[in-house]
Order: C-alpha cells, then sequence, then structure tokens
C-alpha cells in the first residue's frame, strides 16, 4: 500500500510515496489545495503483522502532522490563535485524562457490583471489557456534538467515497472501508480493551504497564490483518459497519468536491512526474475545475463535459489537456468564473464562445447546426480507427450539421470524405469549417439518400441522426430546445423514424465487408440492433459512453 489519506476538520490529506495534497474549504466556502513533497515517505510493508505497526504509527504521525502544515503562516503568529491553540490543547488533556479514569475506574466498579469478589472472574471480566467498550463507544458518539468532530467524520466518510467510486463524485450507497485509518484507531482500542479485560492481568504497576504495551502491540497486528482481510473479501467487507458507523457522518456535495480535489490532483501527480506543486498563492487548476463543476451542479446541470468544454475553451486547450494544466492565471480565472456565470443562467456554450471544441478542433456553430456532444467523439474515434485498417477507404457522413464528423474523420486519416444534409444553411457552416481546416470534403444537399446516386457505394457509412422522441421535446432543457434545430433533434415518436430509412438503405450504399456507424439514444440499443440484423448486418456491437450507456452501434454487411 503506498497511498493512504486522513481527514481533517475542513478538509482532506492525501499521500503517496513522497507526494502530499491537502485539499481545504475555508469558513466562508473558498477552497485551497497545497501539494508538496513530503520528506519522510510513506513506505508500507508487505510483511504480515508488521506493516500494522507502521500504518498505526506513520498514520498517526502523518494525521497530526496534517493539521499543522494546514495551519496558516499568518495563524501561527497570531496570539489569539496560539491562546486557542492552548485552550484547544488543555481540553484535550482534560478529556484525556477524563476518559482514563471512565475507562479505568467506572467498568472495574461496575463488574464488581455485578460480579462479586468470589463470583466467575472470567464473567467479570467480560463485564468490565462490556463496559469499557460501551464508555467508549459513547465517548466517541458524544463527540459528534462538537462542530469540527463532526466535519471530521464527514471528511472521513467523503473519502472513502471518492476510494471507491475512483474520479467521479457519486452520493450513492458505498461499503464501508475497513482500513480507513479511523476505524483501523477505534477497532485497535475495541480490541485491545478486550484482550486487556479478559486477561485480568494483575502483576503490579510496573509489570502491568508493560502487558499493556505489549498488549496493545500485539493488538495493532493483529487488528490490521483482520481488516487487511476485510478489506479484499467483498462478502465480509459489511463487517466493517460494526465500527465504521462511530467514524462516518454524512456528507455534502462540499465534502465530496474537497474529497474529489484531492483525490484527483494526487492522481495527476501520480503520473506526471513534473507536474508542479501547489501553494495558497496559485489558482490550483484542480481547484478551479471543482468550483466550475460545483457551480454548474447547483444550476442542474451535471453533464460533466459542460465543465470540461467551459474550461478548456478559456484555456485554449482541448479536453485531453487540460488533464496537464496545474493553475491557471487570475485573468484565467476570470475569464473562467464569467463563462460559468452565463452558463449558469442558461446561456449554451456555442453562444456563450460562438464556437465549440470537438476532437481537438475548433468549429464554428450556429442556431442552425447541432452542437457536437462530447460523446460523439467516440463515434469519430471508431470510425477513424476503421478508416486507417482500409486502403483508400471512403467514408459517408449523413446529416453532417456543422460538419464536426466529417472534417474530424477528413482531419485525422486519409480518407475521402462525402457529407449530406438536407440543410442548405448547415451545409454552408459544415463547408465554412471544413475549409478552415483544410480538408477537403464533397458536399452533397440531400435529404438523406435521395440525391446519392443509386450504385455508388462507401467502405464506413457513419450517422449522429436525431433520435429524442417527439414527446420528449418539450422536456428537454431550455439551453437545447433554444439553441439547437428542432431538426437536428427530433426522431419521431418512437426516437427512431431515422433508422428505419438510414439502416435499410445503408445495406444498397456499402461495399462488400462494409460498415455502418450510428450514435443512438439512451435505452434504443436493442430497437436499433434488430432493425441492423433485420437488414442483413452482422458483428452488431455496441459501444458505451462515458456514463456506460449505449450509445454507438456498428454492424457489418458481407
Amino acid at each position: 500500500m503506498t497511498r493512504t489519506y486522513f481527514p481533517l476538520s475542513n478538509g482532506i490529506v492525501v499521500q503517496e510515496n513522497d507526494k502530499k495534497v491537502v485539499a481545504t474549504i475555508s469558513p466562508i466556502g473558498k477552497k485551497t489545495l497545497n501539494s508538496f513533497k513530503e520528506p519522510k515517505k510513506m513506505i508500507f510493508l508487505d510483511f504480515p503483522f508488521l506493516r500494522g505497526w507502521q500504518y498505526f504509527f506513520c498514520g498517526i504521525y502523518t494525521f497530526f502532522m496534517a493539521f499543522f502544515q494546514n495551519t496558516p503562516k499568518k495563524q501561527k503568529k497570531d496570539k489569539f490563535a496560539f491562546k486557542l491553540t492552548v485552550i484547544s490543547t488543555l481540553c484535550v488533556i482534560f478529556g484525556i485524562v477524563v476518559s482514563a479514569v471512565l475507562l479505568g475506574f467506572v467498568p472495574g466498579k461496575v463488574a464488581y457490583l455485578l460480579v462479586d469478589y468470589r463470583g466467575n472472574a472470567f464473567l467479570r471480566n467480560f463485564v468490565v471489557m462490556a463496559v469499557k467498550i460501551l464508555i467508549f463507544c459513547l465517548l466517541i458518539a458524544s463527540l459528534r456534538f462538537f462542530a469540527s468532530f463532526s466535519e471530521l467524520l464527514r471528511f472521513n466518510r467523503a473519502s472513502d467515497m471518492m476510494f471507491f467510486s475512483g474520479d467521479k463524485i457519486k452520493k450513492q450507497k458505498c461499503p464501508a472501508r475497513p482500513l480507513n485509518f479511523l476505524n483501523f484507531l477505534v477497532f485497535v482500542f475495541i480490541c485491545d480493551f478486550a484482550v486487556v479485560s479478559l486477561v485480568g492481568a494483575s502483576f503490579g504497576f510496573w509489570l502491568n504497564l508493560i502487558f499493556h504495551i505489549l498488549a496493545f502491540l500485539l493488538v495493532i497486528c493483529i487488528a490490521y490483518e483482520i481488516l487487511w482481510i476485510l478489506e479484499r473479501v467483498k462478502i465480509l467487507r459489511n463487517l466493517a459497519w460494526l465500527t465504521a458507523f462511530l467514524v462516518y457522518g454524512k456528507p455534502t456535495t462540499t465534502h465530496l468536491e474537497t474529497a474529489f480535489m484531492a483525490f484527483t490532483e494526487m492522481n495527476l501527480l501520480a503520473v506526471q512526474k513534473d507536474r508542479e506543486f501547489m501553494d495558497n498563492q496559485k489558482h490550483s487548476f484542480t481547484v478551479v475545475y471543482s468550483e466550475v463543476r460545483e457551480k454548474l451542479a447547483a444550476a442542474g446541470i451535471n453533464d460533466k463535459s459542460d465543465a470540461d468544454w467551459l474550461v478548456a475553451t478559456v484555456l485554449g486547450k482541448n479536453r485531453a489537456e487540460i488533464k496537464l494544466v496545474s493553475s491557471v492565471t487570475d485573468k484565467q480565472y476570470e475569464e473562467i468564473l464569467k463563462a460559468t456565470a452565463r452558463r449558469v443562467k442558461g446561456e449554451s456554450l456555442d453562444n456563450i464562445f460562438g464556437y465549440t471544441e470537438f476532437y481537438g478542433l475548433r468549429f464554428d456553430v450556429n442556431k442552425k447546426v447541432l452542437t457536437p456532444r462530447m460523446e460523439t467523439e467516440i463515434l469519430v474515434e471508431n470510425v477513424i480507427k476503421t478508416a486507417k485498417k482500409l486502403k483508400n477507404p471512403t467514408v459517408l457522413d449523413i446529416g453532417t450539421g456543422s460538419g464536426a464528423i466529417a472534417v474530424a474523420v477528413a482531419k485525422n486519416c486519409q480518407a475521402h470524405v462525402t457529407a449530406l444534409d438536407i440543410s442548405k444553411s448547415a451545409l454552408a457552416v459544415a463547408q465554412s469549417n471544413a475549409e478552415k481546416h483544410d480538408v477537403k470534403i464533397e458536399f452533397l444537399h440531400s435529404n438523406l439518400f435521395e440525391n446519392l446516386k443509386r450504385k455508388r457505394k462507401f467502405d464506413i457509412i457513419v450517422s449522429n441522426p436525431p433520435y429524442i422522441k417527439s414527446s420528449d421535446i418539450k422536456n428537454l432543457d431550455k439551453n437545447v430546445k433554444e439553441c439547437d434545430p428542432i431538426l437536428a433533434l427530433d426522431g419521431g415518436e418512437d426516437g427512431l423514424d431515422f433508422y428505419r430509412i438510414i439502416i435499410p438503405n445503408s445495406v444498397k450504399h456499402l461495399t462488400s465487408g462494409g460498415t455502418l456507424w450510428l450514435e443512438i439514444g439512451k435505452g434504443q440499443g436493442a430497437a436499433v440492433r434488430k432493425l441492423m440484423r433485420q437488414s442483413g448486418f452482422e458483428e452488431i456491437k455496441t459501444i458505451k459512453d462515458y456514463n456506460k450507456i449505449e450509445r454507438i452501434i456498428t454492424g457489418k454487411i458481407r
């Protein structure tokens, strides 16, 4: 294990090898992200039992150092802040003393009240154990009434949710992580209470102290191995809830976004060896991107591509390149916030910028053409891969619109591309985009196949036809209805009108072994596959988009 993470009362720390990321949020909601090299690496051994000690002691060190490192320098010099720190420290010491009395004195008294001196010693020790564990759990539960501890538990749960969900923010249920550090600590103490209480050793003060220390060290090793097994056996993982419920709080979107920042930045640091480290003087790209996502989500815009396009366009990069950006300038940050504000008010991205980015290319768009979507890049990518395997391939793009598919294909492979559309206005936009990117494309004004010569054939036919049900048009996002032509959206009563024409007619215009590539709507996979089988297509397969929805379908004609 080389990566671990710890919650703070105002954020999250993620550490991997010699790199550390601290993502926090201030009381007024401002997010900050610091990243730096940690001189003391956390290298967890692969040897059973020994790794438990390292996780515990290195974890304790990192956990408390994270609080210290997260304290702003100004606050450290502030006399009031210093006094507050002293008071907090005294309160912690007082709490430890009270806990020691409750856990050391009360359980024994209760046990001897229930089981006298002449009673069963094991039963008495069992009562001591039960009372200790009960008091310990009540003490932890009582800490939830303190705002800072409650926030700590929320960030703790957010960290685990991010750990299981990868790079996506998911609010749905996810399992408890057995080796969550706070859960590990709680489990260690509960196991220690059980071992020490049941043994009931009485050797005198110093021998008792030595016994307790040795027992605690042994418990650390065994507890780690138990949780290690639970984490790797899915059927047993839910057993972690027996103690994890004590260290979890319900995270809000803010907690999840903060965890997202920390994990995302660490992922980027792990793969980009020369990525610069962040401090409070820079606008971290990860923080800016998270801020954009949060503002859009608050406005009901949950499509990840919106944040990608918006940020990438302002920075003058494609979506793949923005992951390489470490920080943004003050001017870029202001422009991103202005564009985000306009998007939140309902303006489309193409209206905001007058163009859109698609497959690494910039396309002029207007209300006469459909703005290309991120999912369509998957369609283009597969068409290009297929075309590159052929010698002098011919490609037909049906319903070209802005020309995004046709231009992207022509730009990225040696293919003769023909594009057709029923709208002369759309063809004018497509022609302009082709000239802008210096690609030769044959444009035809045609209602689907009407003006195409009967004997003309192509190696590849591709189309992103209208596939939205007529009855669903009125429920579309205001931005879509106002900025995209209805002609490019309405797919008829069931959304399949164009597929019923394109699929059988494609058979007549495909060469032997030619392939048809189509973008489809959510839930249309089965119906379109059936239409393709009925028309004689073979090797039919579907490809899912970034949201795991069947989005692309292809088939080959013999």
